[in-house]
């Protein structure tokens, strides 16, 4: 195991990831947001009624 390889590994014996570049970490707060919407919109859409959780049989 080289110097590089070492700095990574823990105590423990497991490895960590090196940080995300921050173009992944923008592009996962989008989709984060988008998902956020998703499921706001569809509890708007249940709170409403029009989209019925227990439909009356």
């Amino acid at each position: 195991m080289n110097d590089d390889e070492e700095r990574f590994v823990r105590p423990d014996g497991h490895r960590y990831d090196a940080p995300e570049p921050e173009s992944e970490q923008r592009s996962k707060e989008w989709v984060y947001a988008a998902l956020a919407l998703v499921v706001v919109g569809l509890m708007v859409l249940i709170v409403t009624g029009v989209v019925p959780v227990h439909p009356r049989g």
